[in-house]
This record gives C-alpha cells, structure tokens and sequence, in this order.
C-alpha cells in the first residue's frame, strides 16, 4: 500500500463519517419549519422558544461541562422506551393529563448546542423541573432554593425526603460541586433571599453569584411537556376498547 493510496482511505472513512453523522444532520436542522399541530389551515405551530436569560444559562451549562454526565434525550420508542421513567419524559397529573413523551429535534430550537450529552452517569434533565418542584415541596423550600442548595452540595442529605418522609442518603452521588459560583459576603439586613442554609461564621452567608441563578433559571425551563402534532408523537398508542376485543 502507498502513502498516496493510505492517505486518500484515511480521508474517505473519516470524511464520510464525518458528512453523514455531522454535516449533513447540521445542514437539515439549521433552519427548521415550525410544525403544525394538526391539518388545519388556522391551526396552532409546535416550536420551542428559548431566549434571553435561559438561553444564557443553556451557555453556562455547556461551559461547566453538565452535558459530560446528563443527557437530555428521552429515547424514541423503537430504540428503547423510556416513557415509563418516573417523572425523566414528564409526567401524569392528578388528573390523569399525561404529558410524557419522546425528545424531538424541536426540543432544542433556539440553543446554541443540542445539549444531548455524553452518557448518563446522572439522571436525565429533559424533565428535571417537574422533579425538582416534587424535591422542593418536600422540604418547604423553593424550587429555586432546592437547585442552588444542590449546586453548592450535591451530597446534601437534608434535601432529599423519600415519599414517606425519609430522608435519602445522596453520598453516593459523585456530581462535583459547583461552589465557585458562589461567595460569601456579609448580612445586611434580613438577609439574601437565596442564602445557603449552611452555617457560616457569624455574620456572613454564602450567596450564589449571577452565573449561578442564571444557570438555575435555564434548568427550570426543562419541562418538555409541551402537545406534540400526531406526525411526530411516536408513543405507542393506547389501544380501545373494541380494539382489545
């Protein structure tokens, strides 16, 4: 084998992974139609809008590298269905309303990256909203308070509460703090709203910095639970009665 004939095979295996797997999906998702809901002329659209504060947030989550160790992709059924996750591709209200379903390239219009993730060390966030509200409630706190006492401490086991109360042991969780989004300043008056619960020395508290909430306002945005048009709701379809006959 030559060089010359080395060199052109390296570049034809490479290059042609390279066009099916980035190129070409990048050029067809670029710029996306939105999708209507149903067949009639005055219906709905179905896009995600993402802007301002929470796109921002999308940025810091990819600088943290989040994505390492999360994903956000809820499988479709014929690779393996993940609807029956609790709570991970939404969830079914004491209503009966189910709001569960697969990711779509919709899902990420408007961010810079599709943050797909790596691999699943830690839970997938599709959905994460809809548990953080269920954690929060738990131990009286705001949803905006459970993340940043996460953030600070992922190992914090005065903010998880089993469904009877229990508290749940989260040493075994190995997502790495991010304390460098936070700092210590002195209490004025009643005090920072979001200050940690943590003791500190007597009058100071620990703050999140702006990058921190920042990051917050863009996770408490993942509720994929938004009404998808039937051409791109792949679910299995609940059978009738008369088709159970």
């Amino acid at each position: 084998m030559t060089l010359k004939s080395f060199l052109i095979g390296m570049l034809a295996s490479f290059g042609l992974a390279w066009m099916f797997v980035i190129a070409i999906p990048v050029a067809k998702m670029n710029h996306l139609d939105p999708v209507k809901m149903t067949d009639e002329e005055d219906s709905a659209y179905y896009q995600r809008k993402v802007s301002g504060r929470v796109l921002n947030g999308s940025n810091i989550y990819a600088a943290q590298g989040c994505y390492a160790c999360h994903t956000q992709l809820i499988r479709p059924t014929y690779a393996g269905q993940q609807i029956w996750r609790d709570d991970m591709a939404g969830v079914v209200d004491s209503e009966g309303n189910d709001t569960r379903r697969e990711t779509t390239y919709y899902d990420y219009a408007g961010e810079k990256y599709a943050q797909i993730g790596l691999m699943r060390m830690g839970p997938d966030l599709s959905n994460l909203a809809h548990r953080v509200d269920k954690y929060a409630a738990k131990v009286n706190m705001t949803s905006e308070q459970w993340l940043i006492e996460h953030l600070y401490d992922p190992r914090n086991n005065d903010i998880r509460l089993g469904d009877g109360g229990e508290r749940l042991e989260m040493n075994w969780s190995n997502c790495p703090s991010q304390r460098q989004m936070f700092e210590q300043k002195e209490i004025s008056g009643q005090g920072h709203s979001l200050a940690l619960q943590k003791t500190t020395e007597q009058g100071k508290q620990i703050v999140p910095k702006e990058d921190a909430r920042v990051l917050i306002s863009y996770l408490m945005s993942l509720r994929r639970d938004d009404a998808l048009p039937a051409s791109m709701d792949f679910r299995p379809k609940k059978q009738s009665e008369e088709d159970k006959k």
